[in-house]
């Protein structure tokens, strides 16, 4: 009877055990109520305020932020405090206060005035560069409207019912939001220098069109570009000029595009959308600091030049720090290891679209980089052993031997198709043993195909055209 009895008793110990590590979970999920000393958050917050404005304000309402989860409510170790006049302090629980939201406004414009007036100034010194801007952009914004920083520095959001809950279930309720900043601001730039190290701008995102010296491009297919076009200085130099806006960190991320990219905007609406983000694009410098290539305080520029690799085909580095010449990188035609019948067996081939083949045309590549390319690539690329490219495709051109093999060039077939070995056949029923990847049925501006592979240092890239 004993050994009858062990199986229940494990079974309810079981029980037991499980009960328990809710119960914990539900403790540790609810709330960090230990951390949240209401009375102590709310003397943070007053003499806060009445340091920095030399006003007796009283916090009148002040409530831990906190997110419904699994178990409960779930704290993000910070609260809000309403004060008498209506403005909002942030205090967390860890750091102390991290500002207020009084002047919010007046620091948004001014952040937007200093970027407009170095961007203003980055416009001039790119027409006597010998490019002329067409125009300038932040955060799809045009610069000479004002709006491109709302709701985007040092913004906090939280729901406008503190409480939310109903029935035990969380309420979806209205949010608010509001911009926090913790140095007074008087109109002086000493403001930059103290909110520097707290302010979070994001990444601003500055797009400008240009035209002109080095940005005239046939079809916006940047060719035998100089080895330093001329509108980089310029724009290098508005970018270090706002680093002590982030406290020295290169947040601002620029991208350049041949002047006649972009739609036109409705009247209605300050968002402008690209018409494809490909075409007429001439270079961008990254928003991160990248010192082996010489630029540690600012970024890597990305420098777009098509250069031809040969049988139609064209590659771009889309790699921070890399630049990519003649010879970097080769096309070579090399026995196929899969058929097109296997490819269409496969499957795959349905499934990415419906273009028409073309059996004659197939044939196989293989895109492959030079062999001492990655020992002066930046440290970064070559530890990874691999960078992004893109690859651009004209089959009406002679050197893809089309005419030869009597098949006529269309828009789409025939086409170039990246090969790999499919990494689930091993862990699916019935899956294909190739994948099997299609350039872009959109074209770019000059009606090149194009897709965005990877370049490896140690197996080259298989191609097929069909």
């Amino acid at each position: 009877m004993t050994f009858a009895t062990a199986p229940v008793s494990r079974r309810k110990l079981a029980s037991l055990v499980l009960l328990a590590m809710v119960t914990i979970l539900a403790l540790v999920g609810c709330s960090n109520l230990g951390e949240f000393d209401e009375g102590d958050v709310a003397r943070q917050a007053e003499r806060y305020y009445a340091e920095k404005y030399g006003e007796d304000s009283r916090v009148v309402d002040v409530w831990e932020d906190r997110s419904y989860s699994l178990f409960g409510y779930q704290s993000s170790g910070r609260a809000f405090c309403t004060m008498s006049d209506g403005q909002t302090v942030l205090v967390d629980f860890e750091e102390g206060v991290v500002g207020d939201n009084r002047q919010q406004d007046e620091i948004t414009a001014a952040y937007e005035q200093r970027f407009r007036e170095e961007l203003e100034g980055c416009c001039e010194r790119l027409g006597d560069a010998g490019c002329d801007v067409a125009s300038v952009w932040v955060n799809g914004v045009p610069l000479e409207k004002g709006g491109f920083f709302e709701e985007c520095i040092s913004t906090y959001y939280w729901p406008e019912d503190p409480a939310g809950e109903k029935n035990g279930e969380a309420e979806t309720t209205a949010e608010q939001g509001a911009s926090f900043f913790y140095a007074r601001y008087t109109g002086d730039d000493s403001f930059f220098e103290q909110e520097a190290s707290r302010v979070n701008l994001g990444v601003p995102y500055v797009e400008i069109e240009l035209f002109g010296k080095d940005a005239d491009y046939a079809d916006g297919f940047p060719t035998d570009v100089p080895e330093t076009p001329a509108w980089v200085a310029p724009i290098e130099g508005a970018c270090r000029a706002l680093l002590p806006l982030t406290d020295g960190d290169a947040e601002t991320r620029a991208v350049v595009y041949q002047a006649g990219c972009r739609d036109e905007v409705p009247e209605d609406t300050d968002a402008a959308v690209l018409s494809d983000a490909e075409n007429g694009k001439l270079g961008e410098l990254r928003p991160f600091d990248d010192s082996d290539t010489g630029a540690a305080d600012i970024g890597s520029w990305i420098i777009v030049e098509w250069v031809p690799v040969g049988k139609g085909a064209y590659v771009t580095s889309d790699e921070c720090g890399v630049r990519l010449r003649v010879g970097d990188v080769t096309l070579e035609t090399v026995e196929s290891p899969v058929s097109l019948e296997e490819l269409r067996e496969s499957g795959s081939l349905e499934r990415l679209d419906e273009r028409e083949f073309a059996p004659a045309a197939f044939e196989a590549y293989s895109l492959a980089v030079a062999p001492d390319l990655f020992a002066r690539l930046p440290e970064g690329v070559r530890d990874n052993g691999w960078f992004d490219i893109r690859l651009a495709y004209d089959n009406q051109d002679p050197q893809t031997g089309l005419a030869e093999l009597g098949v006529t060039p269309g828009d789409l077939a025939p086409t170039l198709y990246r090969v790999e070995k499919n990494s689930a056949e091993e862990d699916a029923d019935n899956a294909p043993p190739y994948e099997v990847i299609a350039m872009r049925t959109e074209t770019l501006a000059n009606g090149y195909q194009y897709s965005e592979p990877g370049l490896h240092a140690d197996a080259p890239t298989l191609l097929v055209r069909m």
